[in-house]
Formats: structure tokens, C-alpha cells, sequence
């Protein structure tokens, strides 16, 4: 039952932080439309993250981090407007995506806990 529970919630959390962040570029870029490609590798960081920390290895964070900074940052000052908010939604998000990882990870920390306390609630 553990394992139905956190699949669970991992399906509708990728879901509501697909429409969130579809949402924000909404806002920041003016896009009308989901970018599939981008939900995509948000579920793959997330689940890249996730793996690693139900491994014990939080060592991951760090890689994921430096990876991101890496490949994501701009600094242009002929239109730095744009790309602070640029800065910022990649921010923004990235920190969304593991403080959800971390959540994945507790859920199944204390799932029995979670299933327990089901089991008390719907059981009386």
C-alpha cells in the first residue's frame, strides 16, 4: 500500500506542478501553450533526484546544482531585464523541483506512518 500511496501522490504533485509552472512561463514569457519538452525533463530532474535520495546519496543535489547552473544561467547586459527574469524562473524552479524531490523522499520515510494513520482515519 506504500508504494500505491507515494505513486499517488507523485502523479498528481507532477500534475499540478505541470499546470504551475505552464502557469508562471505564462507569466514571465507570455507562452499560451504547455511546453511538453519542458514538463518532460522537470519530471526527469525530479526523478533523477529522487532515485538518488531514497539511495542515500544527497550528494546529488549538489551535481544537480552545478549542472544546472552550468547549463542555465545567462548574464547579458544589454537586456538584463529579460534575463533576470530568465534567472529567476530557472531559479525558482529548480528550487521547487528538489524541495519536491525531498518530499518524495519523506513520503516514503514515513509512509508506514502515512498508512498507519490512513488506516486509523478511514478505518473508524
Amino acid at each position: 500500500m506504500k508504494i500505491l500511496f507515494i505513486a499517488i501522490i507523485m502523479f498528481i504533485s507532477e500534475i499540478v506542478l505541470a499546470f504551475l509552472f505552464s502557469l508562471v512561463a505564462q507569466v514571465f514569457y507570455k507562452k499560451s501553450q504547455i511546453d511538453i519538452k519542458s514538463i518532460l525533463k522537470g519530471l526527469i530532474e525530479r526523478l533523477f533526484l529522487t532515485i538518488f535520495m531514497f539511495n542515500g546519496i544527497p550528494h546529488a543535489i549538489t551535481f544537480f546544482s552545478a549542472l544546472k547552473l552550468a547549463t542555465r544561467l545567462k548574464h547579458d547586459e544589454s537586456t538584463k531585464g529579460d534575463t533576470d527574469k530568465f534567472n529567476s524562473y530557472y531559479l525558482i524552479g529548480n528550487l521547487i523541483s528538489v524541495t519536491i524531490a525531498l518530499f518524495y523522499v519523506w513520503i516514503w520515510n514515513h509512509g508506514s506512518d502515512i498508512d498507519n494513520g490512513l488506516l486509523r482515519f478511514f478505518g473508524n
